[in-house]
């Protein structure tokens, strides 16, 4: 999916207004996607399945930064100071921007999602499956979503199916992303466009990504 962010522009929404620690609500992408008026969307961040058995004391939880743009806060701002090499793409007045390493995020925005691995910085690969923080599952060859800048005006999202995280970022690079962000994967890989799951539905997510008209 190419967005021209000329006569688009990206949402970031969470499905709880305020921070939640557990039994936090979820909605399906579409339901996202209708909420704010959008015509295309994709899943957001990683975050703990009501249905995995170590996720019963934090159903549906996520540790990763996403700014609410219908309320223009953060949630879970308090872990913005968090490092652990966590990249963000976000867009405020000049459009859409990619920043490797999010930690301390400052600047102004209107909307934008932190998540990890950041792929691409400066159009150049940034991931390497030997790399320590990498889980087997992200190692491990399957389908991977993410979502990518190529300049300030146009965003990319791609779904790739048998990639490992390394060789996913090469997809981005390729296509001419300048930055690019590993969004979750597995069962809540969905990707909405026009009224139809092109990709999904996947499980219901607490945060997501959405693009309506300007």
């Amino acid at each position: 999916l190419s967005v021209d962010l000329s006569g688009s522009r990206m949402i970031t929404d969470v499905s709880s207004d305020s921070d939640c620690s557990d039994n936090c609500p979820a909605l399906s992408l579409a339901d996202f996607v209708s909420k704010n008026g959008g015509f295309a969307g994709v899943n957001g961040t990683y975050f703990c399945p009501a249905t995995y058995p170590d996720c019963q004391s934090k159903k549906n939880t996520f540790d990763f930064p996403v700014y609410i743009s219908r309320l223009s806060k953060w949630s879970q701002a308090d872990k913005l100071g968090w490092s652990n090499r966590r990249a963000i793409v976000y867009t405020d007045g000049g459009g859409a921007h990619y920043q490797n390493n999010s930690s301390g995020f400052g600047g102004g925005l209107n909307a934008g999602i932190i998540n990890y691995p950041g792929l691409v910085d400066g159009g150049n690969v940034q991931i390497d499956d030997n790399q320590s923080g990498l889980s087997d599952k992200q190692r491990a060859v399957g389908t991977k979503v993410g979502i990518g800048v190529v300049d300030q005006n146009h965003i990319l999202v791609v779904i790739a199916s048998s990639v490992n995280m390394q060789q996913f970022a090469y997809v981005f690079k390729n296509l001419g992303a300048k930055g690019a962000l590993n969004l979750d994967t597995g069962g809540s890989t969905a990707l909405y466009y026009t009224g139809r799951y092109v990709f999904g539905p996947g499980r219901a997510l607490p945060n997501a990504i959405i693009f309506a008209r300007k």
